[in-house]
């Protein structure tokens, strides 16, 4: 009962308090849910649900629906299409972010990292990586989603989801490497998570070349038969038995890859169709458990104690993207939308999120530095939806590109070096 009430709360709280805030500072209901956990966990509130099965059951099903629907979002054909300027961009970004992270967290905070430099890399890197939902939104807000300024950072986020996916697998393989007793059975550990990882990747490949075959014949079924529902949830909780099989942190990169076999399967009106219901339970249903343990886990106490940890983490993050993203961009696009952009790419909360969560229930970071971590998404969130909206508007006033433009594929003609 204690579930039950719990998740009336959560969704009285979403509808009320989360439509106010987005309303009004564009922040998304999650963010209300996360704060709305550590609220209740702080003030010894539904301990028993937080501590039960159940929820710990519903928590994990809306991280594994959150990534599948990151794995259906993700458009291969544009990935493709991406030149180098945006993939050098992306990685020179993540890693400066990055890397200036981990070196704050290894000398400043050892404890916190286990007095390790690839926990404290691993950590840092997934920190640095892009929500690029929030970016897309703004974006269209203001009809600059198809100019050259739009399809640079959007080019950068869906270039980002594929470098999460990797760190994201980095983090999955680090416990069985550390914690993996023996050297043998380490690396049979690390072997068997790089075979698997290749086998579900290989598997979506597969599935992607086999919609060419499948999509006209399921084309021709009745777009409310029962197959195609079964059809697409048969492929996710395969990926996902797969994955979690040996490995049960395996299990959300399978996900992922769950997701993109799905989209490259079915013919795109079907895809569409099923999509919303799939993201109706990923984000409505099933979404708020997870932020909810998200929100649990996190520390006032550490809070109250790190605040000037949390302004570092701030400031780091936001000195290397918009330092990087002049130094790259400013020539293409101009010193204000380069700094612009750099605002921008600093919005996070993705599979980020889950990166870190994922660190801290292997025991590799301490609760303090999650809950530092957490705080600096949420201090981040409001800054950067604020002044990137503006600049966003400045641009869309000043700037915009007409409608009838070629696309901006020529955003890869000049070569990474030559910028730096």
């Amino acid at each position: 009962m204690d579930l039950i009430l719990l998740a009336i709360v959560a969704y009285t709280v979403i509808t009320t308090v989360g439509y106010v805030v987005n309303k009004y500072t564009r922040l998304p209901w999650m963010f209300t849910t996360v704060i709305l956990g550590m609220t209740l966990s702080a003030l010894g509130l539904f301990q028993g649900a937080f501590a039960s099965e159940n929820f710990a059951f519903l928590s994990k099903m809306g991280m594994l629906f959150f990534l599948l629907t990151i794995g259906m979002d993700l458009d291969l054909q544009e990935i493709r299409r991406l030149g180098r300027y945006i993939v050098g961009g992306d990685i020179l970004l993540t890693f400066t972010e990055g890397t200036l992270l981990a070196l704050f967290f290894y000398f400043v905070l050892p404890d916190f990292v286990n007095h390790s430099f690839l926990i404290a890399l691993l950590t840092g890197l997934a920190f640095g990586t892009v929500g690029e939902v929030v970016l897309l939104a703004i974006l269209k807000e203001f009809k600059l989603e198809g100019t050259r300024f739009g399809q640079l950072a959007l080019g950068i986020g869906v270039f980002d989801d594929i470098f999460e996916i990797l760190v994201l697998a980095a983090v999955v393989a680090l416990p069985a490497i550390t914690q993996g007793g023996a050297e043998g059975a380490a690396w049979q550990s690390s072997l068997t998570i790089v075979l698997t990882l290749v086998g579900l990747g290989a598997a979506a490949w597969f599935i992607s070349k086999l919609g060419r075959y499948t999509r006209a014949p399921l084309q021709r079924l009745k777009a409310d038969s029962f197959a195609i529902p079964f059809l697409i949830f048969a492929i996710v909780f395969s990926f996902i038995y797969v994955g979690s099989a040996r490995f049960d942190n395996l299990g959300v990169v399978a996900a992922i890859f769950g997701g993109i076999a799905v989209k490259q399967l079915l013919p795109e009106n079907l895809f569409q169709q099923y999509k919303k219901p799939i993201f109706f339970v990923a984000n409505i249903f099933l979404g708020p458990f997870f932020f909810l343990s998200l929100g649990s886990k996190m520390s006032l106490s550490a809070l109250l104690a790190y605040p000037l940890v949390i302004v570092a983490v701030v400031a780091i993050t936001l000195f290397s993207r918009l330092t990087i993203s002049y130094l790259l961009f400013h020539k293409m696009l101009g010193k204000r939308q380069s700094l612009i952009l750099g605002v921008g790419l600093t919005s996070k909360f993705s599979t980020s999120v889950i990166t870190e969560n994922l660190l801290f229930s292997a025991g590799l970071i301490t609760a303090p530095l999650f809950s530092v971590l957490m705080g600096a998404f949420i201090v981040l969130k409001p800054l950067i939806v604020g002044a990137f909206s503006r600049g966003v508007a400045s641009i869309s006033e000043e700037q915009r590109q007409p409608a009838v433009s070629p696309p901006p594929q020529a955003v890869s003609v000049t070569p990474l070096e030559e910028v730096i």
